[in-house]
């Protein structure tokens, strides 16, 4: 069993846990804060091996119980953010569990075992056009697997309260709707103290996968009018809309604090900004599919799922220049190449 390491940071007046994982990110980091006399636990973290003793652990360590704490709020549904909720809400019954409307809906889906015959379903017209964007039918057939198998990591808890884009909570703690990462991901700004509690929407050093999701059809319609294709562009307005908050210090769910929010917000537009440049010099004359472009980029020594992730990330640039009609289409042999 990975035996995982914890550590308990102080930044002014936020508590972060920092907890590692065996996956690329390295950590995932929880905060605990206090707003109007209420303590707040940003995030639910991991339900694998020892992670959740681990946790236990730290509040220990900082004399707290888990009955201490009144709110947990949930930036969205990965398994590394939303693990340990029944755990929580079981340990702590009054604890208000905050989640946005559209996680909760794609975590009702997603856990619900009557769904799984509709997940199929949906998951193979992901597959279908992953073959059409350059994969194999068994590549693609991992993918199906893929989308059908990681939501038996997550148990469903029925939040407590439900919140949207621009809701406040506690009078003081304003949500921000800002997907890319995830359709249903949240940002929660501090703006009394400007902190803004990033989750996976902005990270030190890296730049969060921007892809395409099996969504349910119900979700799909009713936000019929967002563009479940032009992925980054929602994650650039995103990130435009939190630079515009001006906040002072960023808390991200992984990696390390960021002090220099405007910068650093600088550097992941020019990060697409130069992918996208990139993707538009190999396509120059040269039409080829997403697979094929990501593994210029990537390599091609990735497994099944992170092929998927790289190709989605190309897929991703690709649809956005293709919305701003920089890029060129045509199916061949069963195959859609990009070119300009």
């Amino acid at each position: 069993m990975y035996d995982f390491k914890s550590e308990i940071n102080k930044i002014e007046d936020v508590v972060q846990i920092k907890i590692d994982v065996p996956f690329a990110v390295k950590y995932v980091c929880l905060y605990l804060i206090e707003v109007n006399g209420n303590k707040v636990l940003i995030d639910a973290g991991l339900n694998m091996g020892n992670w959740k003793r681990k946790f236990f652990s730290a509040l220990h360590d900082i004399e707290l119980s888990i009955n201490n704490i009144n709110y947990c709020i949930i930036s969205h549904i990965h398994i590394d953010h939303i693990g340990l909720l029944r755990t929580l809400k079981h340990k702590n019954p009054e604890m208000k569990i905050i989640m946005n409307d559209i996680t909760h809906k794609i975590l009702e889906w997603e856990t619900n075992e009557k769904n799984i015959d509709e997940m199929k379903k949906e998951a193979k017209k992901v597959a279908a056009l992953m073959v059409k964007y350059g994969f194999t039918e068994k590549e693609a057939q991992k993918v199906v697997q893929f989308f059908t198998f990681w939501p038996r990591y997550i148990q469903y808890q029925k939040p407590d309260m439900i919140v949207n884009d621009g809701d406040t909570i506690l009078d003081n703690l304003d949500v921000i709707w800002t997907p890319g990462h995830s359709f249903g991901h949240i940002c929660i700004f501090d703006r009394k103290k400007r902190y803004l509690f990033a989750g996976d929407h902005i990270l030190s050093r890296i730049t969060p996968h921007i892809g395409n999701f099996v969504i349910s059809p119900a979700l799909r319609n009713k936000y019929e009018t967002y563009n479940f294709d032009n992925i980054l562009d929602h994650y650039l307005k995103s990130l435009d809309r939190i630079d515009k908050l001006e906040p002072k210090i960023i808390f991200p769910a992984h990696q390390e604090i960021i002090y220099n929010p405007h910068q650093r917000i600088l550097e992941i537009k020019k990060h697409h900004e130069n992918r996208l440049q990139e993707i538009s010099s190999v396509i120059s004359n040269n039409p080829l599919t997403p697979f094929e472009i990501s593994k210029i980029h990537f390599g091609n020594n990735l497994d099944e799922i992170n092929s998927y992730m790289a190709m989605s990330e190309v897929l991703g640039h690709l649809l956005y220049l293709d919305y701003q009609n920089k890029v060129n289409k045509v199916e061949k042999n069963g195959k859609i190449l990009f070119f300009t």
